[in-house]
């Protein structure tokens, strides 16, 4: 009976931390990943500004090729044709 009683009462005990520290928790989290997204996006913003000119024009290719599939090794085409019964 004792042991029932203790079981209970760390169950209740356990329950209201966890209502009482969750909020606070998931917000500093929250908050910490939106600073570390906000200096990510204004560092992202000053190398674009630290790398063209205003007014100055870039284009950029793509130089890696692309491997291309060799058809002829895939198989023959067979034409289907319905039969009537």
């Amino acid at each position: 009976m004792k042991f029932i009683l203790i079981v209970i009462g760390v169950y209740f005990l356990i329950k209201y931390l966890f209502k009482a520290f969750f909020p606070v928790i998931v917000k500093k989290t929250f908050d910490k990943m939106q600073q570390q997204q906000n200096q990510q996006q204004q560092q992202n913003q000053q190398q674009q500004y630290k790398q063209k000119p205003e007014g100055e024009v870039t284009v950029e290719k793509n130089t890696t090729q692309k491997n291309k599939h060799n058809t002829k090794d895939v198989g023959d085409y067979v034409d289907f044709e319905e039969v009537d019964d």
